[in-house]
């Protein structure tokens, strides 16, 4: 979260700065686009080709501050987005695909249950002695690999199950 309200501060300062810069070369050519005013009517017809010349520097002074103007708003919302997703990405794309498999697998393994597949349990139960730590299969079992060669599935299965987060959908044990 800190991540994202740095980019959208970054993006507002960077498109402060710019809007202000810019807005100052825009008045700046107005002001010049406007020519020199005073002076004789002699005066005024010799310098209106000098006030057509600075009257188009003007024009392009104001083009310009506006394409800059677009230009800085641009870059302060790319900015702004970089700041924001760079450090977002890698936990996206790291924690992100686990949490949705993992969410997969349990609605998978619901369904099998409520399915009332008798070999559910003694898959859940292998599972059980392959990844569970032994002071968890210890409190569960005395021997568990003695249970699974007798087919005494039910205690490893809720244990598997208990670790995973799944409850059987009729809420007993095996």
């Amino acid at each position: 979260m800190l991540w994202l309200a740095a980019g959208v501060l970054v993006a507002q300062e960077v498109r402060a700065r710019g809007a202000g810069r810019h807005r100052r070369a825009a008045r700046r050519g107005r002001r010049h686009g406007r020519g020199d005013r005073a002076g004789t009517a002699a005066d005024r017809r010799t310098r209106r080709g000098a006030a057509g010349a600075v009257s188009e520097a003007g024009a392009e002074a104001v083009a310009s501050a506006r394409a800059a103007r677009e230009s800085a708003r641009r870059l302060a919302l790319l900015l702004g987005l970089a700041i924001a997703a760079i450090p977002s990405l890698p936990v996206l794309l790291l924690y992100l695909p686990t949490r949705i498999g993992t969410a997969r697998e349990r609605r998978e393994l619901g369904d099998a249950l409520a399915a009332g597949d008798p070999a559910v349990d003694e898959l859940l139960a292998w599972r059980a002695v392959a990844q569970l730590p032994y002071r968890t299969l210890s409190r569960v079992s005395d021997d568990p690999v003695r249970d699974l060669e007798e087919g005494d599935h039910a205690a490893l299965a809720d244990a598997e199950l208990a670790w995973f987060g799944v409850e059987r959908p009729d809420g007993s044990a095996a």
